[in-house]
């Protein structure tokens, strides 16, 4: 259901980037109270481009001053959002991967591998389609 993954929802997205230079405190800063950025929106089988300022996010540097990666969590998720966000402060994303959605994460799992969810994963993943099935219906209600 790709409805759980609409920026609607609001659910937390963490993404571990890697920027293509060490990014400065400034930049940072910028990308955590939101830039403008131009993004594609599909609604109705039509597509229009929509500029508009990003939400606020977090953003943490991971490791040393001198370190080109940081973790973001966005509740949007606009088409190529980081990518954009980055290049409107001047940087360029090298590698993007995200590691956890609504508290959901990677540990443990190697690449091209799976796991079978946890109990209390299972429970937050229900929980989200559960009010996707429930902002949905309410839209739809809005809609007729």
């Amino acid at each position: 259901n790709n409805a759980i993954l609409s920026p609607s929802m609001n659910k937390e997205k963490v993404y571990r980037v890697q920027f293509d230079r060490i990014p400065t405190e400034q930049q940072l800063q910028s990308l955590r109270d939101g830039v403008v950025i131009t993004a594609p929106i599909q609604r109705e089988g039509s597509t229009k481009l929509i500029t508009a300022k990003t939400l606020p996010c977090k953003v943490i540097r991971v490791g040393t001053n001198t370190s080109k990666f940081v973790d973001i969590t966005l509740v949007e998720g606009r088409n190529r959002q980081i990518r954009r966000m980055a290049e409107e402060v001047g940087l360029r994303v090298q590698s993007l991967h995200r590691t956890s959605f609504c508290g959901i994460t990677l540990k443990g799992v190697s690449e091209g591998n799976w796991k079978e969810l946890t109990s209390n994963e299972m429970e937050i993943i229900l929980k989200t389609l559960k009010e996707t099935t429930i902002s949905k219906s309410m839209d739809d209600d809005y809609i007729e």
